[in-house]
């Protein structure tokens, strides 16, 4: 259970700023996540399936200790919690699903606690190749608290072409199963974790030329399109469908997000996927990839002064300047997370990937007030009134404050026209 009150609102001296203009502190008040629910991460990847005409889907989740309930028994603690997956197609018809419950056993209260041990969690399908819907819910079985996803997911068609490669799994390690079979252990997350030295990329190559080999070529380029690293091989072929395990190394990847490439065979005939991966460096929370970015989206939190202080910095000075002003808001500094943080850059992450539009979420009026606020307790949704532009009203009943956003451009931009800053330092 998340033993921590979490109240990053109550942050003395904090100062916002929206368009040059301060607004004084945040609203003290004490910290609840977004909708106060089990947060948690996912990932997945397409493999070609036994079955003819179907590919298998495989759907990775990971999530944190911290996010769970445990309960002592016989002097030992334990959590247990449920994911839910469910596919839709197109027509929003449930094409099939799978429901898994799990069980964490730890033998101390602190482990309870830590954000830095998680339990994983994997449900398949062989699906049609198409494009579906995803549904994912994690319920936590003692506080009956649920966290839900929703996400895109296009299933490819293999055995169309002679050399085909599957999906790509970023995994921590890679054991043999008893069959022999390697096994990755997937990272979900994407990036290495803190003091993480190594990665790996486990996938499946399918050959239907009977080549004995085949050319496997990495490369890791920087967001901005610059080649970091390059490194290519032969890898023995076992027939029509192989696994392949490629290490990544961490030595020269400096902190920040990078494109990884996998390319199999030579030339214009070359099959490529590419996925991203994030290097971070000590401290960084999982939610936030680029240290510039992290910055600048400190804009509803810090001073003009102070981003302005880390953005004019260079090298470790930047980061050094960062972790003092997240330092002086922990609430628990004798822990190994900075609990305010964490949250905020979650709450910056849940914006962007809720309320973007034409500009990143965060920067919307809704990704505002949702990263400052944190989440409404009501959302009234009126998007297709008569005589009506959409809008939506969010109601705070801890403040006893309603916000009003309206898309006056009809393509989801939603702009906020109740007053908010007055508001913002009455309930202060």
């Amino acid at each position: 259970m998340r033993s921590t009150i979490r109240f990053w609102m109550n942050i003395t001296g904090a100062v916002l700023i929206l368009c040059g203009m301060a607004f004084g502190q945040l609203p003290e008040m004490q910290f609840k996540s977004a909708q106060d629910v089990p947060d948690f991460f996912y990932d997945m990847m397409t493999v070609a399936s036994q079955d003819s005409g179907l590919t298998t889907f495989r759907f990775f989740s990971k999530i944190a200790y911290d996010e769970l309930q445990f309960l002592r028994e016989d002097n030992r603690y334990h959590a247990r919690y449920e994911l839910s997956v469910t596919v839709f197609d197109q027509h929003g018809d449930q094409a099939d699903g799978r429901i898994v419950q799990r069980e964490i056993w730890v033998d101390s209260y602190e482990e309870t606690n830590s954000r830095l041990n998680f339990d994983v969690a994997e449900v398949s399908f062989d699906l049609k190749p198409a494009v579906y819907e995803l549904l994912v819910g994690l319920m936590d079985f003692d506080s009956r608290k649920t966290g839900r996803r929703k996400t895109r997911l296009t299933v490819p068609e293999y055995g169309k072409d002679q050399l085909e490669i599957s999906g790509i799994m970023l995994a921590d390690r890679v054991l043999p199963d008893s069959t022999g079979r390697l096994r990755g252990v997937p990272n979900v997350i994407g990036n290495f974790a803190d003091q993480q030295e190594s990665l790996f990329l486990w996938f499946e190559v399918y050959d239907h030329l009977g080549l004995d080999s085949v050319r496997v070529q990495t490369r890791i380029f920087s967001l901005g399109g610059d080649l970091i690293r390059t490194a290519a091989d032969f890898y023995p072929l076992e027939g029509e469908r192989t696994e392949l395990v490629i290490h990544i190394p961490r030595e020269e990847l400096g902190a920040g997000r990078y494109k990884l490439e996998i390319c199999i065979g030579k030339g214009k005939t070359a099959i490529c996927k590419v996925r991203e991966l994030t290097v971070h460096w000590m401290g960084m929370p999982a939610y936030a990839n680029d240290l510039d970015k992290a910055i600048e989206q400190m804009k509803y939190i810090a001073s003009g002064k102070e981003t302005k202080a880390m953005k004019k910095a260079r090298g470790e000075e930047k980061t050094r300047l960062f972790r003092e002003f997240w330092k002086e808001k922990d609430p628990t500094p004798a822990t190994e997370e900075n609990e305010i943080m964490e949250e905020y850059y979650r709450r910056v992450d849940y914006a962007n990937t809720t309320f973007g539009t034409f500009h990143e979420g965060w920067r919307s009026d809704r990704g505002m007030v949702y990263i400052i606020l944190g989440a409404p307790n009501d959302i009234e949704r009126h998007p297709f009134e008569v005589d009506s532009k959409p809008y939506e009203i969010w109601s705070y009943y801890q403040y006893n404050r309603q916000f009003i956003f309206v898309d006056q451009s009809g393509f989801g931009d939603y702009h906020l026209i109740s007053p908010f800053w007055e508001v913002l330092n009455e309930i202060r």
